[in-house]
């Protein structure tokens, strides 16, 4: 239902905004001699009060009418088992998602819905896209489709190709960041240097793998593999008696431990305290997401920065962009991270 419109001049409006008559009257014809913004600032208002010489195509152009008349609803679906590690992300999509003019719908997935590919109740009602925060079975991911609107994910399966002709997929670097966290314990002279992640789980996991082993490489130190633990297990060495039997396993103990994870490097550490050995003097221990109680955990733990509530930000732009543009190919976008050297990882 358009606006009924009444009469209003160019000067109400300029006075409404304390602008001069001529800037508005020079925004309200799309003029290029005014600042984008100030055009959008000038049209939106002259709109809202009802000027009614406003032309289809400005409108259009500045999708006035779709922003004042119509909020999107965005849906973000995770999996039950989120840690307090995506609550910052969550706060960067909320954030976000507001100065959008959009409302935010929050679903958690549990395993029961996905296996019995059961999706939220409210999903029925209209919706203009959605973001995906955790890595969901392939046929679940089919069922989300069919809604026909815009999809994000953030990560996704080990095999990227999967769900790229999909939607957009946005990832945390983790190869060359990993890749710097080895070469600094090599640097100091390490060499049996084992990793402990799920790399069957996801992309990202997958990438800290590849550049721990670009590491090892380049150096030409051998892989012991007996100290290398990828393999899949059920919650993606999450459980602290998985990281355990992971640790049990090895034949030895390495001179240092790169884990895909905070949370696998700190169970590590505990692990290794509890058996009488030191970190980083026995086994150095390194992390990835820069939790934000590793900085004073005692060591302090060497892990690398993603910006938790940057990454929910972006997560929303992206979806926004590719609410305007369906027809262009679809994207992988990389969001740089920072390696943090801390005292888990360092000889003195």
């Amino acid at each position: 239902m358009g606006k009924m419109m009444r009469k209003v001049t160019i000067q109400e409006v300029a006075k409404e905004l304390n602008l001069s008559r001529n800037t508005v009257a020079k925004a309200l014809n799309n003029s290029d001699t005014v600042a984008y913004e100030t055009r959008y600032v000038v049209i939106k208002k002259a709109y809202e009060m009802g000027y009614s010489k406003l032309s289809q195509s400005v409108l259009s152009e500045f999708k006035i009418k779709d922003r004042l008349e119509k909020t999107k609803t965005i849906v973000v679906l995770a999996r039950r088992e989120l840690s307090t590690f995506w609550n910052r992300i969550i706060m960067g999509i909320s954030d976000e998602l507001n100065k959008n003019n959009c409302k935010l719908q929050f679903n958690f997935i549990s395993e029961d819905d996905e296996r019995d590919h059961i999706l939220p109740i409210d999903m029925q009602s209209d919706i203009s896209g959605i973001i995906m925060l955790s890595v969901f079975e392939k046929e679940y991911i089919n069922l989300i489709m069919k809604k026909r609107v815009p999809v994000v994910f953030l990560d996704g399966p080990s095999d990227l190709y999967d769900i790229v002709s999909l939607g957009d997929v946005v990832l945390f670097e983790g190869s060359n960041s990993v890749k710097v966290l080895t070469k600094s314990l090599i640097d100091q002279g390490m060499q049996k240097i084992g990793f402990i992640g799920d790399i069957t789980y996801c992309k990202t996991i997958l990438d800290r793998y590849i550049g721990y082993l670009e590491a090892m490489r380049e150096a030409e130190i051998e892989i012991d593999d007996r100290i290398v633990i990828t393999n899949h297990v059920t919650n993606k060495y999450y459980r602290v008696e998985e990281v355990v039997a992971a640790l049990k396993s090895m034949p030895y103990y390495p001179e240092a431990i790169v884990c895909a994870n905070d949370d696998i490097a700190k169970d590590v550490i505990k692990y290794l305290r509890d058996n009488s050995l030191s970190v980083p003097k026995d086994v150095a221990v390194t992390g990835f997401d820069n939790k934000e109680e590793v900085s004073v955990m005692i060591p302090s733990l060497t892990t690398v920065h993603i910006g938790n509530q940057r990454m929910g930000r972006r997560l929303v732009q992206q979806l926004m962009w590719r609410i305007e543009n369906s027809d262009l190919p679809k994207e992988v976008v990389i969001i740089n991270t920072e390696v943090i050297i801390r005292e888990s990882s360092v000889r003195k």
